[in-house]
């Protein structure tokens, strides 16, 4: 992950110029049919399956985890893993874990299943992993949280927590499934970390974003007041960059990590007001602090900051982003807010009916959770195209369009 610890230059007057385009948008009098798809949200019920246009709740799933590219949902339930399909709802399997220890799903991929158990102190971890071979039984030394595997289903991530019986800290590491041994991640140049030079990280992770494309993990962490990177200990350094956010950039196939230092002033304000983007055709990472304004735009080539802005408070409450077709979308509060995906400049900003719950793309739309509904909107000009009520909305999740 690339470090970048000075100051990022940011556009002055934006905010100006967001609230001088400020408006509400009526709904039209004859909306659009909406678009055909599937939406996957998170209920009070549980992760939920919504149809589109329609808006009706086909399956839900309490406690279900998606799995890479939201192709399939897992779930625990009654002594067994199910697998369900996340574009059907159906059932595709189910695996007996009666006996097995560790009940909470900790990471999937597409061949293996870990289980763990709930987070606390402890100085041994008993782990299941689950998988075509049936079930497996793990017992490592320390203080172990599993959270992703390679694509090859060789290599375990994990965060170890130290010191194990009293955390205040962790570090991301390497268990080869094969070998049974626990290893130090490599550096971006593919140079193994020496063991002292481990980085430890004492933030909160805010937000995780998978590319699958490029097999890499995005991890935005918030409040790392004097953290040190594995680059600075190697190198001898023992004085923090002084970086109160970073992203944690983890290549799952190459085995390597790096972090992308942000400016002040991202990670002093509130972790929920932070938010994080991904274009993935673009190769372009997004990170906005709702609580500031502020706006940051990295290269997902050479992780490095390329362009910052200030685009206006948002309001209070989680803030959400999504980006694509060139534009990014941020929302907190009771604001959605627009600007160019390139330059930054701001291109909207909207009112919503209720408080910010998560954004999507689907099929040229954007679709954006307030309160208890999911708005149709135009990602131009904001307009509203139409709604679906989803009683006991808590975050839009995933969509995804239908073909058949």
């Amino acid at each position: 992950m690339s470090t970048i610890t000075r100051r990022q230059a940011l556009a002055l007057g934006a905010a100006a110029a967001v609230s001088a385009c400020a408006t509400t948008q009526p709904p039209p009098n004859a909306a659009p049919p909406g678009p055909r798809g599937r939406l996957l949200a998170e209920t009070a019920a549980g992760l939920s399956l919504v149809e589109l246009p329609t808006g009706a709740v086909t399956a839900t799933y309490p406690g279900a985890v998606p799995g890479p590219r939201w192709l399939r949902l897992y779930q625990i339930a009654h002594d067994r893993l199910r697998t369900y399909d996340a574009t059907t709802g159906h059932l595709l399997e189910q695996r007996d874990l009666a006996g097995a220890p560790g009940r909470r799903i900790k990471a999937v991929s597409g061949r293996l299943v870990a289980l763990g158990p709930e987070p606390g102190p402890r100085s041994r971890t008993t782990l299941t992993l689950t998988g075509a071979g049936g079930n497996r039984t793990l017992r490592l030394e320390g203080n172990i949280e599993p959270e992703a595997f390679s694509g090859d289903g060789q290599v375990m991530y994990v965060l170890d927590h130290l010191p194990p019986e009293h955390p205040d800290r962790y570090r991301v590491r390497m268990y080869d499934l094969a070998t049974g041994r626990m290893t130090p991640l490599l550096t971006r140049a593919k140079q193994p970390v020496p063991l002292s030079k481990e980085e430890e990280m004492r933030g909160k992770g805010r937000q995780a974003v998978h590319d699958p494309d490029l097999a890499t993990l995005y991890t935005l962490y918030t409040h790392q007041d004097e953290h040190l990177h594995t680059r600075d200990l190697i190198a001898g350094h023992d004085l923090s960059p002084g970086a109160h956010a970073f992203v944690h950039v983890l290549s799952l196939d190459q085995r390597w990590a790096y972090c992308l230092d942000l400016p002040e002033p991202f990670g002093l304000g509130p972790p929920l007001a932070h938010a994080m983007a991904l274009d993935t055709q673009a190769r372009r990472l997004y990170v906005f602090d709702a609580s500031t304004g502020r706006i940051v735009l990295a290269s997902t080539d050479d992780l490095t900051i390329k362009r910052g802005a200030l685009l206006g408070r948002l309001g209070d409450g989680e803030a959400y982003a999504v980006a694509g077709d060139g534009r990014v979308h941020l929302a907190a509060g009771t604001r959605l807010l627009s600007a160019d995906g390139e330059t930054l400049a701001p291109a909207g900003v909207w009112d919503l009916p209720g408080p910010a719950r998560g954004l999507a793309r689907l099929n040229g739309e954007l679709l954006a959770g307030a309160g208890e509904r999911v708005l149709r909107l135009d990602p131009r000009t904001g307009a509203r195209l139409g709604a679906i009520a989803l009683p006991g909305l808590r975050e839009l999740r995933h969509a995804e369009p239908s073909y058949g």
